[in-house]
């Protein structure tokens, strides 16, 4: 019989991770799980009968790839060991025969050979042993007709044999209860267990009780002309620990897995041994696990050991519809979904379940990765309602990027990165592009577009194309260029290169700014509007636009530390104060006013110089000026005009200067960190951009909730809707209560508080949750259970600068949680609070606010167990006591956890 054997030259360096458990897509997605078999339903037929492959073949050889300089022993490893191994692969031949034979090489990170990792494990019910560190998979790539997509086709689609099952149809998964040879040196043989060439006659064999059903796992046909994927897993559990034992039994040790498993990815055509990069015209390479990783940091799903996309697309393929029933939607919705929340006895965080699945959703295949990753990125932006794919609701899931942010479709698909990325705009698909176009249907060309959905419409517009039976067509509407300008966002960011045509890019800029003996405040900045500098319109009475062809403008904010000691016992404290300023605000002085000649004592402008730069002289009246005395001082010009044709908010990253001569407040995060996953984050509608040094101007320790102000004639005849009425379901909010605002959530605002305990999500103990009085016009309430936070929750320099979050300065200012005045405080006791109590107390920065110690505070938005809680306790901490109770200098948390000491959490969160 011939064979189809590849031997060729191929470093693999696999991208290798950490399971991160907060990951945005951090899901145990079930049926893809290594074993060689799924933990899905499976339809159970007979055993299979089976046919010859033809005798066919080519043969290549070439020599090995790595060269190790010794060897080190997976078997001997302690568990600690065997966590920080960081393999590395190289296939070194593939021999399609029955069955395919493949040879590898695994090493170190000190190139050193891989022995040992041949550990079974067999269960009561298998059949055969199956490889606890190792597994395989193996598909074909099947050429789109009529302007599809190519596709993923696995031929590992059998389950291992059981003593109550004969090997059956099932949906993909991998092999590992073939044989393995391990040479001793990192070198190793593997016989599959699967004859790949055989197996279209095994299902079809298997599956004559339901040959529907066989169709579903596609064209199994073995064809060696057509381009061809291996993928080896190396990771798994240290032998001995968790259910990594000989009988599969729980061994009563903690699972320890591979710190840093590997993928290592092959793809060939098996005709002539020809090796195909993933950089190459002929793969399907349409996003890379690096793009992915800008964001999750370092993606990991089934146990860590899923770390690479080309292995994700093997298994996720639309054979995934195996075996499962089509749920179709009605008016746009799947059958209500059911939540099930559960406490873990031990950590004490809240799970959430859902029930039923729609696991083929109107026809879609939730599973296809094209579908999944589409979906879930989309989120609650979709049309249809009540998804829910293997326990993910799509529709609860928050993308990252705001402002439809979905669109910027090159933030994943990265022609630099994937050779195939630009099919997004290249080759539209009913697939790709109705996985989050999901209101239309493409076989009557109704529907619901998201721009009906964004309207509130009731009645969709449907496709413009009306109906589409393939793809043929896609491509002569949505043409390339025509594609990207409909996917253009607003503002000009690295994945939004080009704006829309008409609309100005704004762009802010301070050069200095300065305060002199009479408290006079001077700010020399400039404006430019696509690269050049503006000129404002002369100053006049009633001036409310200073820029000819836009309404609005930005505005400055002022922001100062003053002596606290009255309420804190802390001089020179190291966070702003904006002491005299409700809720401790920074003070805000609008550019227009300063162009208004009826608000003179305001202050105003003068200029432009040669270069464009304008002064603004801020006087201030009241308030609205730094005060005496006050330190570290810093200016910023934040807000945006907004163009009046084409209409559109011209929003431009805010800036930020501080006071020359004064000391700089700390810079912790890095904004550009921040835009990997955000691109640009906006806040407060578009007003805040980018600067996280301009979000702790106003996000100070002094900040917390607004909510329980609410009065019930307001809060009564509230109409929550969309997103808020989700939230205040969960919460069990009954807003016709009497004094119904005391009882929505309070919280800090302040800065490191809420951004630890927002990114923390439904990995703590009690979410994040917030109210915000922005009444008349909104009510804004946040809910943080359900997120997921994409990255790896304990790598802080995700968001951090290195260095900065070891410790907290000594004089930095306890976290207000709630303001408490005395009149609020004796009403709390005697029972008789009011929302107009809470709101009076707002305005004050009173002895009996509560509140949390600055160290604690820091720690305990993430780890806010009841076990952490008392530690924190024990250690000096301050977890929301009243503020005159003395709270400055009562934490010794820097004895085991400042920098360079035993529980550094520099070093700890790595760990």
């Amino acid at each position: 019989m011939g064979a189809h054997v590849a031997r060729f030259d191929l470093i693999r360096k696999s991208r290798w991770i950490g399971f991160g458990a907060a990951s945005l897509l951090a899901i145990a997605l079930a049926g893809c799980g290594g074993g060689g078999g799924s933990t899905e339903p499976e339809v159970v037929t007979p055993p299979p009968v089976v046919t010859p492959p033809p005798a066919t073949g080519t043969v290549v050889n070439v020599s090995g790839v790595l060269a190790p300089s010794g060897t080190v022993d997976a078997a001997a490893m302690t568990p600690a060991e065997f966590a920080a191994l960081a393999p590395r692969g190289a296939i070194t031949s593939v021999s399609v025969q029955s069955p395919p034979v493949v040879t590898f090489q695994l090493t170190d990170g000190a190139n050193r050979g891989i022995k040992g990792l041949g550990f079974t494990s067999q269960n009561a019910t298998a059949l055969r042993p199956g490889l606890s560190n190792l597994a395989f998979a193996m598909a074909k790539l099947v050429p789109g007709a009529n302007g599809a997509p190519s596709k993923w086709v696995s031929y590992i689609v059998t389950t291992s044999p059981t003593t109550t099952t004969g090997e059956v149809p099932t949906r993909p998964t991998t092999d590992n209860i073939g044989t393995l040879v391990d040479n001793g040196d990192g070198t190793y043989k593997y016989t599959f267990h699967r004859d790949i060439t055989k197996v279209k006659d095994a299902v079809a064999a298997a599956a004559l009780a339901a040959p529907n059903v066989a169709a579903d796992l596609g064209d199994l046909t073995w064809d060696p002309t057509k381009l061809h994927r291996l993928v080896i897993q190396v990771g798994g559990n240290a032998r001995g620990t968790g259910t990594n034992t000989a009988n599969g039994a729980n061994s009563g040790v903690a699972s320890v897995p591979m710190g840093a498993p590997a993928n290592v990815v092959l793809d060939w055509y098996p005709a002539t041994g020809k090796v195909v990069t993933k950089t190459e015209a002929d793969q399907r390479e349409v996003v890379s696990i690096d793009n992915c990783n800008e964001c999750h940091g370092k993606l990991a799903f089934h146990g860590g050991n899923r770390v690479d996309t080309r292995f994700c697309v093997v298994c996720h393929t639309n054979q995934r519809k195996y075996g499962q029933v089509n749920v179709a939607s009605t008016n746009g919705k799947f059958p209500a979904l059911k939540e099930t929340a559960t406490v873990n006895a031990t950590t004490g965080i809240t799970s959430f379940s859902y029930s039923p699945e729609t696991r083929v959703a109107d026809g879609e295949v939730s599973g296809d990765f094209t579908t999944m990753i589409h979906k879930i990125h989309m989120g609650k932006e979709l049309v249809k309602e009540n998804y829910n794919y293997a326990n993910v609701a799509f529709n609860n899931k928050g993308y990252s990027m705001l402002g439809g942010g979905q669109r910027m479709c090159s933030k994943c698909h990265d022609n630099t990165k994937a050779a195939q990325a630009d099919n997004w705009k290249a080759k539209p698909s009913r697939l790709a592009c109705g996985a989050c176009h999901d209101g239309i249907n493409w076989a009557t060309g109704a529907g619901m577009t998201l721009a009906d959905k964004a309207a509130g419409r009731t009645t969709g517009s449907g496709h413009a194309g009306k109906q589409a039976a393939d793809d043929s067509m896609c491509a002569t509407c949505h043409r390339a260029d025509l594609t990207v300008l409909n996917h253009q966002t607003e503002n000009l960011t690295k994945h939004n290169p080009v704006l829309p045509a008409g609309l100005k890019n704004i762009k802010y800029e301070i050069k200095s700014a300065a305060v002199d003996a009479t408290n006079k405040a001077t700010v020399v900045f400039r404006v430019l509007v696509d690269g050049t500098p503006a000129t404002f319109k002369p100053a006049a009475a009633g001036m409310s636009a200073p820029l000819e062809g836009f309404t609005g403008g930005p505005s400055f904010l002022l922001a100062y530390a003053t002596d606290a000691s009255a309420t804190d016992g802390i001089g020179a404290p190291a966070d702003y104060t904006n002491a005299g300023v409700k809720q401790a605000q920074a003070i805000s002085v609008s550019l227009a006013n300063l162009l208004d000649t009826t608000k003179a004592a305001d202050g105003s402008l003068a200029g432009p110089d040669a270069s464009g730069y304008y002064t603004a002289t801020l006087l201030g009246t009241g308030t609205k000026k730094f005060p005496v005395g006050a330190k570290m001082r810093a200016v910023a010009l934040q807000g945006y005009f907004t163009q009046v044709s084409p209409a559109a908010a011209r929003h431009a990253i805010s800036v930020v200067k501080e006071v020359s001569g004064d000391a700089v407040r700390r810079k912790v995060v890095d904004p550009e960190k921040c835009s990997n996953c955000h691109e640009w984050f906006e806040g407060h509608g578009g007003n805040r951009v980018y600067e996280t040094q301009v979000c702790v101007m106003c996000h100070t320790p002094g900040l917390a909730t607004s909510g329980r102000g609410i009065a019930d004639s307001v809060m009564n005849p509230w109409n929550f809707v969309g997103e808020a009425l989700k939230i205040v379901n969960w919460w069990g909010f009954d807003k016709t209560k009497a004094n119904a605002a005391l009882a929505l959530p309070v919280t800090t605002n302040n800065f490191k508080d809420m951004i630890h305990g927002i990114h923390a999500g439904r990995d703590r103990v009690n979410p994040f949750r917030d109210a915000r009085d922005r009444t008349p016009s909104t009510i804004q309430l946040l809910d943080f259970a359900r997120m997921d936070f994409p990255g790896r929750l304990n790598n802080c320099e995700t968001c951090h600068i290195a260095g900065t979050y070891s410790s907290v300065p000594l004089n930095a200012l306890p976290s207000t949680y709630e303001s408490v005045d005395a009149a609020y405080d004796a009403a709390i006791a005697a029972g008789t609070a009011t929302p107009a109590l809470a709101k009076a107390a707002l305005s004050t920065n009173s002895g009996t606010d509560r509140v949390t110690s600055p160290f604690a505070g820091a720690c305990v938005s993430c780890h806010d167990s009841a076990a952490t809680k008392s530690h924190i306790r024990l250690q000096g901490g301050q977890l929301q006591v009243n503020r005159n109770s003395g709270v400055a200098g009562s934490e010794s948390c820097v004895t085991c956890h400042g920098p360079g000491r035993s529980e550094d959490p520099a070093i700890a969160h790595k760990r």
